[in-house]
């Protein structure tokens, strides 16, 4: 492993004890070696002889009786010279080895370079699989914490007015600023009352999947936003969750309901996730995705114009009827007209009204009709060279794709270029902007002077986006991909310069529809969460948001890509993993909602026949998961008593994660539940589980096994605690089982055999433990399991017998042969001990002496392997009857 890495890894260790110190504790600055030597120096002074010369504390000690000769021969008896030598090699302070790793480097550096590139190669990928683990253990980590630690966001954004991409660029955009107003970040915790109105989105969306109907998701997500960040209001999720509206098309709303087209589920999924890129349908969608994020920014520019109207009415001095071109006019006058005069050089104005100005605004606010309208209105104060403007603007309008005719493009790129281009100073820069738009001319250049904002630069690129024409030359071709290129190239660093305005660059990620790339940076920023989990789903339930081919569970990386069958770089998104992580947070304290987010993994099975399959299992299994997680297993699983079943949510909602059988599936993962259970040793959780799914068999296996337990622990049976798997709780239960016909039957008569037997000896030892020797014997007669009078052929018989005995009772036969014993030892001892001398006290203590000696040839006879002390105490016993 490379140095460099030891050194990071060295400095990542460090940062385990930084919570400490505040604390001003002194570092040991102190090498091994150092430390070494000082601890061979103190136990070299340990093995010098004891001064004996302190006669006071020599006779002090010897008149406590102490000896002090003895002891100090002990001491100097004792060899601290090979204290500090390691019996085996310590690894980490091996300098042996340390040095042969530096021979060893010496030969790499000088053996031939293809084999140095192979070595190399080793060491890089045995590097990067110890980070991969490293950080795979790391996120596990954190995602524990995170149940019960805030969740913090960045430092307070900057206001609308300071806002900008940042840095210098090639592209000139260090100045753009944004037109949104301002908002302010705080910390925010992953606490459940905001995570409460977007659940409640989820449900809703769940009903309607059941019922089949649309659901209105992303605006349903605007409303809950605002919900949840009502007490600190967060302008910029709100406006993401509008722009991803706007983008999909989800706008004809009123009420929360549809008025005309609905947005089915899974309706972009064939054109986004399984046509290929150059095809109609795939070319079809990004089309209308970019009109839908280039109608965002015009109906945000619109409300940005109003509002700056609105804040600034003396200096705009609106006046007049209002209308889009007297507030555009005052817009443009409130930017450039100050004190008699047009800051803004080059400006065409007429009679107060900024020509190519308005114009432009009106196209940038989405109003092209009424842009056309204006410039006939006005045609005759455009210069006579500008007219001609006019109807390239006709012809741009009136094509679907807003492409002019080959005749048409050819003459503005012309006019452009003799007129305009190469008079950018002196030009207007709105009709320099404007050609360049309608004629799409010089796309190398990104930029105009009007471009004042992220939102203009943006809005500039949707609209010169052409993705359906390919007989372009090549000079005019700029499709969605270079807008990719574009944003990928800028980075984040460009839209969020300090970190703490995550939002401004994932709206550019959605803008150029890369929606993995948008999920993957947002979940470096915790304070968004929330938004993440939900953005996925709204992404996932209308089809655009790509997965992995291959699910996998231990990759840290949510984010990969490929390559697909035109050579073009795919981005995808674990949702998957996301969805799990989502509902371990939430699951212990709301395993009922963490159900739902695990539902939305079966969004994805319209997929390829592998990948459907796969995310089937995985929901399946993390649902099980949940399950084992819970305690609420009534609430998930349903219950049955009496004959009747209540229906759990799961069962509910199975329709939503593909399954036909949906009582076995519900019994599969309750047994496999109660399994798990039963193995950690939670009993009463695993017969819980058990009565669910209608085991009824294992749950009497269960009671047995832990009466048998409580047999062999007497505290368990005596703590007074009435549980459910206390010995009355279970007498209950098997009493209520053996009275139902419809359970009876389904339990083996010989685990009902057993219970009654492990019932009957719970009884015995509760009996003995009082004292009631006499009530104890007559308990084991009733059982008939030992032969306490009988002779050889009756003890054999009882002794085969033994051998088709239950594991639960064998195991508590030695202890119950004992306590049996004992208590006729306890008869026979206070019958012994009576100061009456009568025939029938003689008669009952030579009853309790051929019982004691039948036990003992029982005892002999069974083939069990009971603790060698068992044997000694029942003849023990068996003597002390006997004498």
């Amino acid at each position: 492993m490379a140095f460099s890495t030891l050194a990071q890894l060295a400095e990542q260790s460090k940062q385990l004890t930084s919570h400490i110190g505040g604390l001003q504790l002194p570092h040991i600055e102190r090498g091994i070696d150092q430390i070494e030597n000082q601890s061979r120096k103190l136990a070299s002074k340990s093995s010098k002889p004891i001064d004996g010369s302190d006669n006071k504390a020599h006779y002090f000690l010897a008149s406590g009786g102490i000896n002090t000769n003895v002891i100090d021969k002990t001491l100097n008896s004792i060899n601290l010279k090979s204290t500090f030598e390691p019996i085996q090699p310590i690894h980490d302070t091996d300098t042996e080895a340390f040095l042969r790793y530096q021979h060893e480097q010496i030969i790499i550096n000088t053996i031939d370079e293809s084999r140095r590139e192979t070595v190399l190669d080793f060491d890089s990928n045995f590097e990067a699989s110890l980070n991969y683990d490293w950080e795979r253990t790391k996120k596990r980590i954190f995602e524990e914490l995170g149940q019960h630690q805030g969740l913090t966001g960045g430092d307070e954004a900057e206001s609308a007015g300071t806002r900008s991409f940042g840095g210098s660029s090639s592209f000139g955009l260090s100045q753009l600023s944004s037109y949104a107003p301002g908002f302010s970040q705080t910390p925010v915790s992953m606490d459940f009352s905001k995570l409460k109105p977007y659940f409640k989105v989820l449900y809703d969306l769940c009903e309607a999947r059941l019922q089949g109907l649309g659901f209105p998701l992303t605006n349903s997500f605007v409303d809950a936003s605002q919900v949840a960040h009502r007490d600190q209001p967060n302008i910029k999720v709100k406006e993401t969750w509008e722009l991803l509206a706007s983008v999909l098309g989800e706008r004809e709303l009123r009420s929360g309901r549809f008025q005309s087209q609905v947005l089915k589920e899974r309706v972009y999924a064939n054109a986004y996730l399984m046509s290929p890129y150059s095809s109609t349908a795939s070319t079809n969608l990004r089309q209308h995705l970019t009109r839908g994020s280039r109608a965002f920014l015009e109906n945000q520019f619109l409300k940005h114009v109003e509002r700056t109207l609105k804040e600034n009415p003396m200096e705009a001095n609106l006046g007049g009827v209002p209308s889009l071109v007297n507030n555009l006019r005052a817009f443009v006058q409130l930017k450039y007209f100050r004190q008699g005069q047009w800051s803004l050089p080059n400006l065409e104005v007429y009679d107060g009204y900024a020509l190519w100005g308005i114009m432009y605004y009106m196209l940038r606010s989405g109003h092209a009709t009424e842009a056309l309208n204006f410039a006939k209105e006005y045609e005759m104060h455009f210069s006579p060279a500008d007219r001609q403007f006019i109807t390239y603007l006709v012809s741009y309008l009136g094509s679907d794709d807003r492409v002019l005719p080959p005749q048409e493009q050819e003459r503005i790129l012309s006019d452009y270029n003799q007129r305009i281009r190469y008079s950018s100073d002196t030009v207007d820069p709105y009709k320099l902007t404007l050609y360049k738009l309608v004629g799409r001319c010089e796309l190398n250049k990104q930029t105009t002077p009007v471009m004042n904002a992220v939102e203009d630069f943006i809005w500039f690129q949707l609209s010169v986006i052409r993705e359906s024409k390919n007989d372009m030359n090549p000079q005019d071709k700029y499709d969605l991909a270079d807008f990719q290129k574009l944003i990928n190239k800028l980075g984040p660093n460009h839209f969020n310069p300090k970190g703490n305005n995550p939002l401004q660059y994932v709206q550019a990620l959605i803008y150029s529809q890369q929606f993995e790339r948008a999920l993957h940076y947002l979940t470096s920023f915790r304070a968004y969460n929330l938004e993440t989990v939900h953005m996925a789903i709204m992404l996932t339930y209308y089809g655009l948001l790509r997965i992995p081919s291959v699910h996998r569970v231990s990759d840290p990386n949510p984010f990969s890509t490929s390559v697909d069958s035109e050579g073009r770089e795919i981005a995808h998104f674990n949702f998957t993993e996301l969805m799990h992580y989502q509902a371990r947070v939430i699951a212990e304290r709301y395993p009922t909602e963490a159900l739902v987010y695990l539902y939305q993994i079966c969004l994805n099975t319209d997929l390829s026949e592998r990948t459907n399959q796969e995310q089937i299992s995985l929901c399946h299994n993390y649902i099980q998961e949940l399950v084992l997680q819970s305690n609420d297993y009534a609430a998930l699983l349903g219950t049955t008593k009496h004959g009747i079943n209540s229906p759990g949510v799961i069962e509910k909602y199975l329709r939503l994660i593909k399954i036909q059988n949906s009582g076995q599936f519900v019994k599969d993962i309750t047994i496999e539940a109660a399994k798990s259970k039963a193995k950690e040793g939670r009993v009463e959780d695993a017969i819980q589980l058990y009565s669910i799914a209608e085991a009824y068999n294992q749950v009497v296996e269960l009671l047995n096994r832990q009466l048998a337990e409580a047999i062999s622990n007497p505290g368990l049976q005596s703590s007074g605690l009435d549980t459910s798997t206390s010995i009355p709780a279970i007498r209950r239960l098997v009493n209520e089982y053996v009275s139902d016909p419809r359970v009876n039957q389904q339990i083996l008569p010989k685990h009902l055999e057993t219970c009654s037997t492990l019932m009957k000896l719970a009884e015995f030892m509760e009996l003995y433990d009082r004292a009631k020797y006499e009530a104890a014997i007559n308990v084991i007669e009733e059982l008939d399991l030992i032969p306490l009078e009988a002779d050889m052929s009756m003890i054999s018989k009882r002794a085969e017998k033994f051998q088709a005995l239950d594991e639960c009772v064998a195991r508590n036969f030695p202890e119950v042969l004992l306590k049996t014993m004992d208590s006729l030892y306890k008869l026979y001892q206070s019958l012994k001990m009576s100061p009456y001398d009568e025939t029938g006290r003689r008669d009952h203590m030579n009853m309790l002496k051929r019982r004691a000696r039948t036990l003992m040839m029982f005892a002999g006879s069974i083939k069990f392997r009971m603790p060698a002390d068992t044997y000694a105490k029942l003849n023990r016993l068996d003597v002390l009857i006997v004498a």
